[in-house]
C-alpha cells in the first residue's frame, strides 16, 4: 500500500505539471480520472485532498481556484523558450538529438503551453548525431586531465589535450593542445569525424588566464571595431583548408572561389590571413594594398 500512495503522488504532480499552468486548471474529477488512466483506482477522493496537502508540505505550491493547479515550475515559458531556441540554434544537432532535448525539456510545462512553443517552434540544420557523446568525451578529458584521440578529414588520428570548452556562431568548439607543446589549438565538433578518450595524463598546466585570452583572439577580436566585408579567394582549394579557415572565422561563408568574411581589417586579421602563404589571397585591392603595407612592416623589423 505504501508503495501505492508514492507512486500515487509522484502521477499527481506529474499530472499538475502537465495539465495546469497560470492559466489552466484541474478539477478533483479530472485529477481522479487521469490518475485512473494510468492505473491508479482512487476510491476516496478523501485520498487526493490529502495527496495534495502532503505535496504542499513537501514545497511544492499548489492553489486552487475553480480547478487546482501548481503554482510554480523550474523554468517559465520563456526561459524555455530561450533554452529550446539556445538548443535547437544549434547547426550540428541532428533531428533525433533534438527531439530528445525538446522532449526533456517539455517536461518542465504543461501541455497547453507546449502545444503554444510547437507553434512557435525553431527549425535549423542539424547533421551529427554523435555530436553530444563527443561533448561528453571532452568534459570528462577536460575534468580528469587526460587526453582524447581526435581524426579529421583528410588526417592521421592525433593525440590531443582538451582545456575548454566554447560556443560561437552556433557551433561549438573546443581547445587543446598536443603533447609537450602548450600551443593552443582549437577544432570544431562537426569537423571531427571520430574521437576517443585516452588513459594519458597531460603533463603540461597552462593557466585559465592564457586560455581565455585566446578564446577571445579566436573569436572576438577579428570583429572588433569598424566591420568590412573581405573577399578571400582560394588559390589552392582543399578540404582542410577549407575546414581550417572556418575554424579560424567562424563566421566566415563560403564562395564559389574562396569565403566572404566580415572582420575589423587590423593587424591581427592580417596575421591571421599570412599564416595561409600563397594559398589564399584577399580580392579587394584597397585590403590588399593594407595588406601589403603590412607585410612590408614585418620584412622591415628584419
Amino acid at each position: 500500500m505504501e508503495k501505492n500512495n508514492k507512486k500515487r503522488l509522484l502521477l499527481l504532480l506529474e499530472i499538475l505539471r502537465k495539465k495546469t499552468d497560470g492559466n489552466s486548471r484541474i478539477s478533483l474529477n479530472g485529477i481522479i480520472s487521469e490518475l485512473e488512466a494510468r492505473g491508479i483506482d482512487v476510491s476516496n477522493r478523501k485520498t487526493i485532498y490529502d495527496d495534495i496537502k502532503t505535496l504542499n508540505e513537501c514545497g511544492y505550491d499548489i492553489e486552487y481556484d475553480e480547478g487546482y493547479y501548481l503554482l510554480e515550475a523550474p523554468f517559465s515559458l520563456s526561459e524555455i523558450k530561450i533554452i529550446q531556441d539556445s538548443v535547437n540554434s544549434l547547426k550540428n544537432l541532428d533531428n533525433k538529438l533534438l527531439k530528445d532535448l525538446n522532449d526533456k525539456l517539455s517536461a518542465f510545462i504543461s501541455e497547453d503551453e507546449e502545444k503554444l512553443l510547437n507553434r512557435l517552434s525553431y527549425t535549423s540544420r542539424h547533421k551529427d548525431r554523435k555530436l553530444l557523446q563527443r561533448m561528453e568525451d571532452i568534459l570528462e578529458a577536460i575534468r580528469t586531465g587526460k587526453g582524447v584521440y581526435i581524426k579529421k578529414k583528410d588526417s592521421d588520428r592525433q593525440l590531443v589535450f582538451p582545456l575548454f570548452l566554447h560556443r560561437s556562431n552556433d557551433y561549438y568548439y573546443f581547445y587543446c593542445h598536443y603533447e609537450d607543446n602548450d600551443r593552443l589549438y582549437h577544432y570544431r565538433f562537426d569537423n571531427i569525424i571520430d574521437l576517443q578518450l585516452a588513459d594519458i595524463k597531460d603533463t603540461l598546466s597552462i593557466p585559465r588566464s592564457r586560455i581565455l585570452s585566446v578564446i577571445e583572439a579566436s573569436t572576438d577580436s577579428y570583429h572588433k571595431g569598424r566591420n568590412e566585408t573581405v573577399v578571400i579567394e582560394v588559390l589552392n582549394p582543399s578540404e582542410y583548408l577549407n575546414e581550417r579557415f572556418l575554424d579560424d572565422f567562424p563566421n566566415a561563408i563560403k564562395t564559389k572561389n574562396g569565403f566572404s568574411i566580415i572582420v575589423s581589417v587590423n593587424d591581427l586579421f592580417f596575421s591571421k590571413i599570412l599564416a595561409y602563404g600563397k594559398d589564399i589571397k584577399i580580392s579587394d585591392p584597397q585590403t590588399a594594398d593594407k595588406y601589403k603595407k603590412y607585410l612590408k612592416e614585418v620584412l622591415g623589423l628584419y
